[in-house]
This record gives structure tokens, C-alpha cells and sequence, in this order.
């Protein structure tokens, strides 16, 4: 540490022992030590003539020396050792103004631009880690609420579609797809419609058919599906219980409900789980999809409403498909549902 003793040292080999130099060298070596500057950063004339100003020309260094040292804070190794800062000597007047002539110097020193640059990066960090420490729970809380938001939005966006989608569905309750229906040139759809629905209604008329229609384009050269919008619900519960005498092996003609693009989607998959031997048996009754179950002996098992494509045996949902799944109900046991 740089003490008073050998600041006179130093001003000895040098040629000067003022006691005003020697106390001005003590103080620049402090400033020196502290902003890691150079002297001549520090305006030693300044402090010079600021001691010479407010420090009585009778002073002695040994009254300086006494001063610097008497209240120069002592470092002890052993804390039970160390002097309590309430029992620390009071300076006196003239050790005071010295603190603050060194203080005033500083406070200029700072204001350099050399020294912000120095301390700017230190300070840099000292704030961003209290600013960490204070945003880190607000941004965890934002996250928390953000992540919220999001299942909560998927939840209803989930929702609205199976509303939606169950309103679609309704508004086709009366309605039937048929295929396999050859086409013609200028053709009636609906005389065909009826030639075709005879083998399960023979009492069948136009007046029990609101409109017919076909739709589509044609698949793999086969004829476009034909939508047949029947007048009563009842008529196109007896169709259905009876379908499948319409399916020959000559002319193969196939009815089925009319689904939403949704659940067609879903039945579709479903039936090639059949085809794989995954489940026993697949149907829709009202435009709900049901599927049997098939047991590790190959026998019937339960029977399951298919909600999602996710729920169908051995199909592979993307992650996207999972997380809506996730986030909507499960399968649905209906032990009472029966085949149509």
C-alpha cells in the first residue's frame, strides 16, 4: 500500500519533502489505484493548489503522516480480530478537506471520456444482471400465460369445428351417396336413382326423393357418385338397413350416408384398417363412425365411436393431429351401438 512514509521516500530521492507534494502523490496514487489511470489523468495542479488553498501553510507532514495512518483502516485475516466500524476514528479537519479535494478529482476523472469507456462495460453488466433478476419471473409468467392462450385457443378452435361440423352434418340427414351408377348421355339422374332404390323400396316414388344430383369427378374411370336428397328421414333409415342387396357382383352399386368432408376423410381411413385386418367390421349410422374392435384371436371385440383419425387402429397421426386429439375427449365406448 502506498503510506505516507514511502511517499516521503520517494519525494527524497527525488529532491522534494513538501509536505503539500508528498500528501499530493499519496492521494494521486489512491485516485491511480482506483480508476487504474494515469497521473496525469488526475490534474495533479489541481489537487495542489486546492491543498495549498484549504491547508495551513504550519502543518507538518508529521501531523499529516500521524493523520493518514491514525484513521488509514487496518485489514486483519482473523474477522474476530478485525476494529468494528463504529470504533473507527473520526478525521479531522484537515484529513477531511484532503478527502475531499481526492473526491472532487475523481468525480472529474469520471466525467472523462476514457474513464466511462473503462467502467461502461462493467456497469453494462451490473444492470443487466438486476434486470434479469427482476424481468426473469415476468417473462416466465408471459410464457406461462402465452402457452395458456394457445391451448385454450386450439381448445375452442377445436370446438367450433365439431360444431360446425355436426350442424353440416345435420343439415345432411336425409341425404344418401350412391356409386356405381353408370352415366349416359342427357340422362335422367333420378329415374336412375329410383331403378336403383326399387330393390330395397319396391314401393318407391318420385315424391320420396327431394332432388338428386351427381357430384365429383369421375375416379379411376368409374361414373361420379350421385347425392340423393330424400323427403323423409324414416325412408332413408329403410334404405340403409337394406343396402346390401342393391351390391351385386355383375353391377356393383354402393350407398352410404352422406358425410361431411371430415368424416368421409375419417371413414375412408377407417375402411382400409379393415381391409388390413386391424378391426373386425366399420359403419356409420346419422354420420357417426363406428368401428368393431378385433381381439388378438381374431374374434369380435367391443364396439368404438371413432371422434379423430388418431383413434383409428394402425394409422400413424402426425404430431399436429396429436396434440388436437390431446387436447380434445378420448375414444367413447358405446357397448349399445349396433350395426346398421
Amino acid at each position: 500500500m502506498y503510506t505516507p512514509a514511502r511517499a516521503k521516500e520517494d519525494r527524497k530521492r527525488k529532491g522534494s519533502t513538501s509536505p503539500f507534494q508528498i500528501q499530493t502523490d499519496l492521494l494521486l496514487a489512491t485516485g491511480v489505484k482506483s480508476c487504474n489511470l494515469k497521473k496525469s489523468k488526475l490534474h495533479q495542479s489541481s489537487i495542489t493548489t486546492f491543498m495549498s488553498e484549504n491547508i495551513e501553510p504550519n502543518t507538518s507532514y508529521e501531523y499529516l503522516e500521524t493523520t493518514m495512518s491514525d484513521t488509514e483502516p487496518q485489514i486483519s485475516d482473523n474477522p474476530e480480530s478485525s476494529t468494528p466500524l463504529s470504533s473507527t476514528p473520526v478525521p479531522d479537519e484537515a484529513f477531511t478537506r484532503t478527502l475531499n479535494a481526492v473526491t472532487l478529482e475523481l468525480s472529474r476523472a469520471f466525467r472523462t471520456p476514457e474513464v466511462q469507456n473503462a467502467i461502461r462495460p462493467m456497469i453494462t453488466l451490473i444492470l443487466r444482471e438486476e434486470i434479469d433478476k427482476f424481468t426473469a419471473p415476468l417473462r416466465k409468467e408471459i410464457n406461462d400465460l402465452k402457452y395458456e392462450i394457445s391451448s385454450v385457443t386450439l381448445q375452442l378452435n377445436g370446438m367450433l369445428n365439431e360444431r360446425c361440423d355436426d350442424l353440416e352434418q345435420y343439415g345432411r340427414r336425409n341425404c344418401i351417396r350412391i356409386s356405381g351408377i353408370a352415366e349416359t348421355p342427357n340422362e335422367v339422374v333420378e329415374n336412375k336413382v329410383i331403378e336403383v332404390l326399387k330393390k330395397v323400396i319396391p314401393a318407391i316414388t318420385p315424391s320420396d326423393i327431394e332432388n338428386s344430383h351427381r357430384v365429383g369427378k369421375p375416379i379411376m374411370g368409374n361414373p361420379k357418385k350421385v347425392i340423393v336428397r330424400l323427403s323423409s328421414y324414416k325412408t332413408k333409415v329403410i334404405i340403409m338397413r337394406g343396402k346390401k342387396v342393391v351390391n351385386s357382383a355383375e353391377d356393383p352399386i354402393y350407398i352410404n350416408e352422406d358425410l361431411t368432408r371430415y368424416r368421409a376423410h375419417i371413414f375412408k381411413h377407417t375402411r382400409k384398417s379393415f381391409k388390413s385386418n386391424l378391426i373386425n367390421g366399420c359403419w356409420t349410422r346419422d354420420g357417426k363412425i363406428f368401428i368393431r374392435e378385433r381381439k388378438p384371436d381374431g374374434t369380435d371385440g367391443s364396439i368404438k365411436r371413432i371422434l379423430s383419425i388418431v383413434q383409428i387402429p394402425g394409422y400413424k397421426p402426425t404430431p399436429e393431429e396429436l396434440l388436437h386429439f390431446n387436447l380434445s375427449q378420448n375414444i367413447q365406448s358405446e357397448p349399445e351401438a349396433t350395426a346398421v
